[in-house]
């Protein structure tokens, strides 16, 4: 009979005699890592101790005395304003500060045309008076009050100096300022800087329009006298008579005597009147300007070259005592010009030889619309498709623009 042998039985003892040698091996270096942490932790403490005590043993730190508050003097506010009445002259001065923050083009003599803050000193100087005309090429009363005005700088210019200014403003016109002061400068007094409002919003009148101030009432042109701190004391809307541009005479000479003599209203602090006094730099933009106030897309004065003349002034007649009295005789037009006003002054156009014979510049603004021109690169050489105009945009260019409403 077969039998089948049992199988051998494990080794018990040998396993477990692997696993308690196993588990003092791992005892054994738990118990290593423990004493070597041990000590580097007493060592750091020993360490921090030593740095306490020398911590302890430097003088303290005297106790920094905490700056005192400067306290800021706030700015003296403006003296009362009160708005054009019915009479020309405004005692306690019409306010005309929001002008002063806006950016107006300019047409400067012989340098780069481009725009520039009408509150700058370049335009408004903290030294001087300032006559102030509004007008627009297709005003024909413009054209009447502007040669009365030259009349008047010519024959006080030499008494008032710098002291006295005219500035000229083109307002509610789209035409190119160059052009425009290239054809009607000559009917206008001499002056460094012009001028022009192109706006779409037209804000420069829309400021004068203000209820606070109704200085301009729907109609040009408009002549404003500001006294020593750029406030308008004297106003004239239309065409002023001859008693009228005396009363302007006199009152200039009055602002004038007050900034030189140092009256009281030319010594008033406060932000708007045109002068950067101590405190008010980086406060008062108004009178100090901007740190980054530039004058930006300058570019040359271009245009044609066909200009305004005036007949020549006669002298006054001496009347004396045996003398008849007649009615004034009216001055003749000048042969060359076709249209005149009542006192002999050319008010149209002309291509006489004193025109200045120069070269005109090629390129956008040369009166030609060359090749690679069209309305949407340079609409003021290649016009615009009716009924769009060509006015100055938003991003101070030339553009294409619906026709203005006029104003009633």
């Amino acid at each position: 009979m077969k039998t089948t042998p049992l199988p051998a039985a494990p080794e018990t003892p040998r396993a477990w005699v692997w696993a308690a040698f196993t588990l003092l091996a791992s005892v054994a270096v738990l118990s290593g890592l423990t004493l070597v942490l041990t000590w580097r932790i007493a060592e750091q403490a020993t360490a921090l101790e030593e740095l306490r005590d020398r911590a302890a043993s430097c003088p303290a730190p005297e106790q920094a005395s905490s700056p005192q508050p400067v306290e800021v003097e706030p700015a003296p506010p403006p003296p009362p304003s009160e708005p054009l009445g019915s009479g020309s002259y405004v005692a306690a001065g019409v306010d005309i500060g929001p002008l002063m923050r806006l950016r107006l083009e300019r047409v400067r003599q012989g340098a780069p045309a481009g725009t520039v803050r009408f509150g700058s000193s370049e335009v408004l100087s903290p030294k001087a008076v300032h006559v102030l005309s509004l007008w627009a090429p297709w005003c024909v009363a413009c054209k009447e009050v502007l040669p009365d005005l030259r009349e008047l700088f010519a024959r006080r210019g030499a008494s008032w100096g710098e002291a006295v200014r005219f500035l000229p403003v083109q307002v509610l016109d789209p035409t190119a300022p160059e052009d425009a002061i290239r054809t009607w400068g000559p009917l206008m007094p001499a002056s460094t800087v012009q001028l022009a409002d192109r706006s779409l919003a037209d804000s420069f009148v829309a400021a004068l329009r203000d209820d606070s101030r109704r200085l301009y009432q729907g109609t040009l042109p408009v002549t404003l006298a500001l006294d020593c701190n750029r406030r308008v004391r004297w106003a004239r809307i239309g065409v002023p008579t001859d008693a009228e541009m005396k009363e302007l005479e006199d009152w200039l000479d009055t602002f004038r005597a007050e900034m030189a003599e140092g009256d009281s209203r030319c010594r008033q602090i406060w932000c708007g009147n045109g002068r950067c006094e101590a405190g008010e730099a980086g406060r008062c933009e108004d009178d100090c300007g901007s740190p980054a106030e530039t004058a930006p897309s300058e570019r040359p004065v271009t245009g044609p070259t066909e200009v305004a003349v005036a007949a020549p002034l006669e002298p006054p007649p001496v009347v004396g005592a045996d003398t008849p009295k007649t009615s004034p005789k009216p001055r003749a037009c000048p042969r060359e010009c076709p249209r005149c006003d009542a006192k002999g002054r050319c008010l149209t156009l002309w291509d006489g030889p004193e025109a200045p014979a120069a070269t005109p510049p090629t390129g956008c603004g040369d009166g030609k619309c060359d090749a690679g021109e069209d309305a949407s690169s340079c609409c003021r050489d290649c016009g615009c498709k009716p009924p769009l105009q060509c006015r100055r945009g938003a991003d101070e260019r030339d553009v294409c623009l619906p026709p203005r409403l006029w104003p009633d």
